[in-house]
C-alpha cells in the first residue's frame, strides 16, 4: 500500500469509512428490501446538505450536487446476497441468510466518504455530480429500474448525465491495484431451464418408458457442441449446464428431468445465435425421442462496454492515485447491471484490488472479506476523477 496518493481528507476519515462499511456489513439487506440501508444513506447525504431524491427505482437513492457544466454519475450498489456468512468478526452479518459477499458494503462506504469530501469543496466543482445508490444489482435489474423510473429517470432528469462510472472491489487481486478492461467489463448473462417431458416406469422395463435421464445425457453433450461448432473462435462465449434434477429413487424411471444452466457472451449477435441453436437442439432431440423438450430463457444483464475516452480518463486518474498499480485485464464473464447505464451513456467500470491475504475470501463466498485499507484508494479515485473532469488545475478539491 506504499507509494499511493490517498486524499488527505479521506485518510482523516478512515475511521468513519470503516464504521460505515462495517455497519452495512453487519446489517445486510436483499434486492429491493433495503429500508435500513437506504435510510442511512439518505440521512448521511442530507447531513452534507446534498440534494436527495428517494424511492428512485423503488428504493434507490440519488444525491445531487448541481453546477454549471457537465454532469458525472458515480454509482454504488446497496444489496447483499442470500448467503449465510461463515467468517467470524465483530461485524459479522446479524441477518440470517443474508451477507454482503460481493463488496457492496464497501462500494457504498467509498462513495459516501467521497461525497462528504466533495461536498466540502462544492464551490470548486464546475459541473454537476449524481451519487447513485442502487438496489437489486444481484439479479433484480435495479439499475434498469432507476434508469427508467417514470418520476425521476436518473440519467435524463436535470442535470442530465453525460458520463457514468463505478468501482467494484476485487478480493482476488493485489490490494491497491486498479484493473480496467479495454472494452468489456462484464458479459451478457442469461440463465436457462430445460424440461424434458418423459414417460416414467419401472427401471427394469425401460422399453415401456421414454427415459428423460438418457435424453438429458444426450442433451448436455449436444449443448456443448454449440460454441466450438457454431461460434467463430474470436468470440469468447460459454454455455454451461449446472444442475440436473430427475427422479427420487434407484429403480424408477422418472416422468421428467429439469436442467438449469447459464449462457455467457459479449456480443448480442452471438448471444442470439447460441439461444437459437439451443432451442433447435431441444426441439430436434424431442422429435428424435418422440417427446417434448421445453427450453426457456431468462434474459439477464447485457455486457458492460467501456467507452474508450472514459477508459483513458479513468486510467489517467488511476495513475494519480496509484502511479504504479494500473493493470489491464481480460474480459470477465460475470454479470453486472451497470450495463443498463453504459448502454445509453459513455462510461467505465473498474476493479479495485483488495486482497486481504486470506484463503477463500472471494466474491460470493461465505468467507468473503477485503483489505479495508483499499477503500481509501477507491474514495480517493472518485475524488480525483471529479478533480480531473470538473475542477480547474488551480482550484482542486
Amino acid at each position: 500500500m506504499e507509494g499511493l496518493n490517498i486524499h488527505p481528507e479521506v485518510a482523516e476519515l478512515y475511521p468513519e469509512l470503516l464504521e460505515i462499511r462495517r455497519g452495512f456489513h453487519k446489517n445486510p439487506e436483499l434486492l429491493f428490501e433495503l429500508p435500513k440501508t437506504s435510510a442511512f444513506i439518505i440521512e448521511y447525504l442530507q447531513s452534507l446538505n446534498i440534494e436527495v431524491h428517494t424511492e428512485v427505482g423503488k428504493i434507490g437513492v440519488v444525491g445531487v450536487i448541481r453546477g454549471e457544466g457537465p454532469c458525472i454519475l458515480l454509482r454504488a450498489d446497496m444489496d447483499a446476497l442470500p448467503i449465510e456468512e461463515l467468517k467470524e468478526s465483530d461485524y459479522k452479518s446479524s441477518n440470517p441468510g443474508a451477507m454482503h459477499a460481493c463488496g457492496h458494503d464497501a462500494h457504498m462506504a467509498m462513495l459516501l466518504v467521497a461525497a462528504k469530501v466533495i461536498s466540502r469543496h462544492r464551490d470548486k466543482v464546475k459541473g454537476s455530480i449524481k451519487f447513485m445508490f442502487q438496489p437489486a444489482e444481484e439479479g433484480g435489474h435495479g439499475a434498469r429500474f432507476m434508469r427508467d423510473d417514470p418520476l425521476y429517470p436518473i440519467l435524463d432528469s436535470e442535470p442530465r448525465v453525460d458520463e457514468v462510472y463505478a468501482i467494484h472491489v476485487e478480493p482476488q487481486m493485489k490490494s491497491g491495484d486498479f484493473f480496467c478492461s479495454d472494452k468489456f467489463s462484464s458479459s451478457c448473462c442469461d440463465d436457462f431451464s430445460i424440461e424434458i417431458h418423459g414417460k416414467g416406469g419401472h427401471g427394469s422395463a425401460p422399453f415401456l418408458c421414454i427415459d428423460p435421464v438418457v435424453i438429458a445425457s444426450e442433451l448436455v453433450l449436444a449443448l456443448q457442441t454449440i460454441v466450438p461448432r457454431n461460434i467463430n473462435t474470436k468470440y469468447q462465449s460459454v454455455i454451461s449446464v449446472c444442475s440436473i434434477k430427475a427422479g427420487e429413487t434407484y429403480n424408477a424411471i422418472p416422468d421428467s428431468c429439469i436442467l438449469l444452466g447459464t449462457i455467457r457472451t459479449y456480443e448480442k449477435e452471438v448471444r442470439e445465435q447460441i439461444i437459437q441453436r439451443a432451442t433447435e437442439i431441444c426441439e430436434g432431440l424431442g422429435i428424435a425421442n418422440n417427446t417434448k423438450i421445453t427450453f426457456k430463457i431468462d434474459p439477464g444483464y447485457g455486457a458492460i462496454i467501456n467507452d474508450p475516452k472514459c477508459i483513458e480518463k479513468s486510467v489517467d486518474t488511476f495513475k494519480k492515485v496509484s502511479p504504479n498499480a494500473v493493470r489491464y485485464m481480460g474480459y470477465p464473464m460475470y454479470g453486472e447491471d451497470f450495463s443498463y447505464l453504459t448502454d445509453v451513456r459513455p462510461g467505465c467500470f473498474i476493479g479495485l484490488g483488495c486482497n486481504p491475504g486470506e484463503r477463500g475470501a472471494v466474491l460470493h463466498s461465505p468467507n468473503f472479506n477485503i483489505d479495508e485499507r483499499a477503500m481509501m484508494i477507491g474514495s480517493s479515485w472518485f475524488i480525483q476523477l471529479i478533480n480531473d473532469q470538473l475542477c480547474s488545475n488551480e482550484d482542486l478539491i
